[in-house]
């Protein structure tokens, strides 16, 4: 190959870059808002299927005493044992984790660029129709003692219920707090990581 050509193949493969539009950044899912939608189909109560009827047999399918089978005569019918059905742990309630709910450090004061996010929480609530009970936990980091971060997590909760309750007028009686501390951590692994600072919004039931 000589100089030529290869000069042609390179700007051949500069112009072809060129032509191609920069990728946009992906957003982190952690980073954006949740929308109203989303948190409200986080927290809806999943209820059992609706059993319907099951469809009539087509004609000529009945089935006849040829086609049943012979059945053993009552003394030689042998009754198993029933055994009670194992216990299964309840399922955990509807919860949302709302990372994008942030405070200044070591303060319950709500960061500017967690409105979005508490005006869509408070709207979601509001469209629930059947008025159910909601509580909201404060997570922290294990950084700091468990009194300080418990403390802490606690009135973070109490500072979304306050807006919540003041600015977009939930029902107080529908919002329970508590603080969690570094206690449930969501990476045992990594206790100072971000993730686990965190609000918790989580379906009671009660009504």
């Amino acid at each position: 190959m000589n100089t030529g050509q290869q000069y042609f193949l390179a700007a051949l493969a500069w112009a072809t870059i060129a032509a191609i539009p920069p990728a946009a950044v992906a957003a982190d899912p952690a980073a954006s808002a949740p929308t109203t939608e989303a948190i409200s189909r986080d927290l809806k109560i999943r209820g059992l299927p609706t059993l319907g009827n099951a469809p009539a047999p087509p004609p000529g399918s009945e089935v006849t005493p040829a086609s049943a089978g012979s059945v053993p005569p009552p003394h030689e019918i042998r009754h198993r044992p029933v055994h009670p059905a194992a216990s299964r742990p309840p399922a955990a309630p509807p919860s949302v984790t709302l990372r994008t709910i942030t405070f200044e450090f070591g303060s319950a004061q709500l960061r500017p660029e967690s409105i979005e996010t508490l005006r869509n929480l408070g709207n979601a609530l509001n469209q629930d129709q059947d008025k159910k009970a909601f509580l909201i936990e404060g997570h922290t980091d294990r950084s700091g003692s468990r009194v300080y971060n418990d403390e802490l997590s606690k009135r973070r909760a109490d500072a979304v219920k306050d807006y919540l309750v003041k600015n977009m007028g939930v029902s107080a009686d529908r919002l329970q707090t508590v603080g969690k501390g570094f206690s449930e951590l969501a990476i045992q692994s990594q206790p100072y990581a971000a993730e686990n600072r965190r609000v918790v919004v989580v379906n009671t039931g009660a009504s």
